[in-house]
């Protein structure tokens, strides 16, 4: 179970036991992985806390709680706050954590009353613990991967507009004058005697005047006009990304002493 990475209005709150007596400033909210609910939250630790676990903040239910005007009012009392198992990380809480808090908010809280002199502890033994034909068991430990999603900026989009030139083929009709032959033949009142020559003389060449042929050329002329509108607009793509990560994780191993003993 991990701590929730965007912090709900709670954070900052002052958590109240069930009589109304302040417990501590909540640092963080715990979610629970299969509902997404919140089930726990992180307090300031309290002076009963070691130098050493100053920054693991003391785990409360959510179960009962009310929040109204800034304040959340949890439905256990100060003593079995103060006397909460702690976690290993004030960002995480494993399954034996969790199972731990569950037990320990389950029994009554008792109040603490000091003694004269602590009693004296018991000899140590060698011996593993037994119960009937069992072996003493011990708890094994591993670490968890827990992938969450966050939004962050990726990449920025602009639009610009740039000239490019192209090729562009317009068929276009034109139409052209051409000068051709026309032979008329001439009635026998209308022929003329030619000049006179003497036999096997060559006439002289003769030619009408020019003519001026017309034809259409192609005229282009450019005009920038709007062709379209264009806008940037976004959207949500999901695609499967694969995240690797080295995770520890303890292995039990049997150890035997074959020295016979006397």
């Amino acid at each position: 179970m991990a701590s929730d990475p965007t912090p709900p209005s709670v954070i900052g709150a002052i958590a109240h036991d069930r009589d109304g007596k302040p417990l501590g400033t909540i640092t963080a909210v715990y979610l629970d992985d299969a509902t997404q609910q919140p089930t726990w939250v992180g307090l300031t630790p309290g002076t009963h806390a070691a130098p050493d676990t100053d920054d693991v903040p003391t785990i409360a239910p959510v179960a009962g709680s009310e929040f109204a005007d800034g304040r959340l009012q949890l439905a256990v009392d100060s003593a079995a706050v103060d006397s909460a198992p702690r976690p290993s990380r004030g960002d995480h809480l494993s399954p034996d954590e969790e199972s731990a808090l569950l037990e320990h908010y389950r029994e009554p809280a008792t109040p603490r009353i000091p003694t004269a002199a602590p009693a004296p502890a018991a000899a140590p033994t060698t011996a593993p613990t037994r119960s009937g034909d069992g072996v003493g068991a011990m708890t094994r430990a591993e670490e968890q991967l827990d992938v969450t999603t966050v939004v962050e900026p990726w990449t920025r989009a602009v639009l610009r507009i740039e000239e490019v030139s192209e090729e562009v083929l317009v068929p276009v009709t034109i139409t052209r004058q051409r000068a051709r032959i026309e032979h008329l033949p001439l009635a026998h009142g209308d022929r003329e005697a030619g000049p006179a020559s003497a036999p096997g003389e060559r006439q002289p060449s003769r030619s009408t005047g020019w003519v001026t042929l017309y034809a259409e050329e192609p005229r282009v002329s450019l005009e920038r006009v709007p062709a379209e509108r264009v806008r940037l607009t976004t959207s949500w793509e999901t695609e499967q990304s694969t995240v690797t990560e080295q995770l520890r994780h303890e292995e039990v191993e049997l150890t035997t002493d074959d020295t016979p003993r006397r």
